[in-house]
């Protein structure tokens, strides 16, 4: 059930990387439009972990949430801040909105959800 398999897990975490950048191209793409999408490369790196990862379990979930948060710091550092390095972005984030906040959180959040275990979903409805 819960059992780790470490080839899984690897993989998860290099589809949730190649996810995490390909959410950070989305947000690029979308604010040249006027729209801001801080929680795209969260999820994506969730949607990313979850194609690959098939078993699902708290540690994949855990990790894919860990990498949804870093991903969504470091496109809103890279992306929308005009913070030189990532040091002095990760002083100045108390002053961001709390909207910016949701967003970012909001993706690491989508990323646990994705790749959460099998038995807390709840079962189809038969008909």
């Amino acid at each position: 059930m819960n059992d780790v398999r470490l080839k899984e897990l690897v993989v998860g975490i290099l589809a949730g990387g190649v996810g995490g950048a390909i959410g950070g191209l989305l947000c690029k793409v979308l604010l040249s439009y006027g729209f801001y999408s801080g929680i795209m490369p969260g999820a994506a790196v969730g949607l990313a972990f979850s194609m690959v990862c098939r078993s699902g379990g708290w540690l994949y979930a855990g990790v894919a949430g860990a990498m949804g948060l870093v991903a969504g710091l470091l496109v809103q550092w890279l992306v929308y801040s005009n913070s030189s390095t990532f040091f002095e972005f990760l002083k100045d984030l108390p002053t961001y909105s709390p909207y910016v906040w949701a967003m970012i959180v909001g993706g690491a959040v989508i990323a646990f959800y994705l790749v959460r275990p099998r038995e807390t979903r709840r079962k189809p409805v038969d008909r």
